[in-house]
């Protein structure tokens, strides 16, 4: 496929037959004729010209063109030519950079930790596949396998945008659980002022109706103590007013007595009259 794999190939001397049959991601290989429970040893190995002549046609637009990594001037090439499937030993040693720490994460936005996770995992698959062509080739040339630097960076940043977004989950789920706090609290006094409110009017009503039953307890006695004035107002004139008329009845008997005539006595008939003009 690639024209520095083809290379490499042809190179290598240790590689066996089985080993430099290489196929670039894009070509179809036909199944063995053999059993696939054979020994490798046993398989018949297939010749490059034959893979290399069943290739399947990708658009310039395919996502599998990112497990590859582009050239530096891959605009003036076409096709196949603008990726290679390793980096030369010079880009292998080449200082590319450092991880990112969780300080400069942490000032970042969730659509920028989403965007460089992608890339992360980009990165990650396409180093991956180059040491998998590496490992399906039989390279031993230890300049020209994946740098375990790369990996372990794009890995250790990988794992600090996870703990800088589980940082965040846990942010987010506490403050929820302040906002719910703070919710049932309100809901809570809300609750405690409508019972409170409840309970004023209450025993406002509970007052208003003792101060009625005391008024109108009041109002009853006072009622009865008139009734029992009047009543006694009432029998003490009635007493006057016997008194008033036993005293009439005697004044009456007493009058009557002093003028009815007195009949006469025996006294009176045995003296002698005395007449007028006689001595």
């Amino acid at each position: 496929m690639f024209a520095v794999a083809r290379a490499i190939v042809n190179r290598v001397p240790t590689a066996s037959a089985s080993s430099t049959s290489a196929r670039s991601f894009a070509k179809v290989v036909q199944a063995p004729t053999g059993s696939l429970k054979s020994p490798p040893s046993q398989r018949k190995p297939q010749k490059l010209s034959r893979i290399l002549r069943h290739k399947v046609p990708v658009r310039e637009d395919h996502g599998l063109w990112g497990f590859f990594r582009r050239k530096e001037k891959a605009d003036e090439l076409e096709g196949e030519a603008k990726y290679e499937v390793f980096e030369d030993a010079q880009s292998m040693l080449r200082q590319t950079g450092r991880s990112w720490k969780a300080s400069e994460l942490r000032l970042k936005s969730f659509k920028d930790l989403h965007t460089l996770w992608y890339i992360l995992l980009r990165e990650r698959n396409l180093l991956a596949t180059q040491k998998e062509e590496g490992r399906r080739m039989g390279i031993q040339d230890t300049e020209l396998q994946v740098s375990g630097r790369k990996v372990h960076h794009t890995r250790k940043s990988m794992a600090r945008i996870k703990a800088v977004l589980n940082e965040r989950r846990l942010a987010y789920e506490g403050a929820l659980k302040i906002v719910e706090t703070e919710r049932e609290e309100q809901f809570d006094q809300e609750v405690l002022n409508s019972l409170k409110g409840a309970w004023e009017h209450k025993k406002q009503h509970l007052e208003k109706r003792r101060a009625y039953l005391t008024r109108r307890q009041e109002l009853k006695l006072a009622r009865k103590v008139a009734r029992e004035a009047a009543a006694n107002k009432a029998a003490a004139k009635e007493v006057v007013t016997e008194e008033v008329a036993a005293k009439e009845v005697v004044t009456e008997e007493a009058v009557a007595q002093e003028v009815s005539p007195q009949p006469p006595t025996l006294e009176s008939t045995s003296q002698p009259q005395p007449v007028a003009g006689i001595p």
